[in-house]
């Protein structure tokens, strides 16, 4: 139980970034490039790039290289896993 709560702590913490869940709901649809994510964040590509990294780095995101651009993607099995723990942590009935 105690992983499982730290493990919802760390996902929760990742997510509670307001840019970095803009770009989960971003990505929904369809994979996407830096070039075209920042512009809808009204933030740098910089910056942009930091939070896909935190992302791909919890496996939130997936990234493809394809020609000059990599490309992400939101990672749906390992989202839906993680509200899942969240769910059956707080077992609200």
């Amino acid at each position: 139980m105690e992983q499982q709560i730290k493990t919802t702590s760390e996902f929760l913490k990742i997510i509670s970034d307001p840019q970095r869940l803009k770009i989960l709901v971003f990505l929904q649809d369809s994979s996407r490039c830096v070039c075209k994510i920042f512009p809808s964040l009204g933030i740098s590509q910089k910056l942009t790039s930091h939070h896909l990294s935190r992302l791909r780095d919890a496996g939130m995101v997936t990234q493809e290289r394809r020609g000059n651009f990599m490309h992400y993607s939101i990672n749906k099995k390992v989202i839906k896993k993680h509200l899942q723990l969240l769910n059956k942590s707080l077992q609200i009935k």
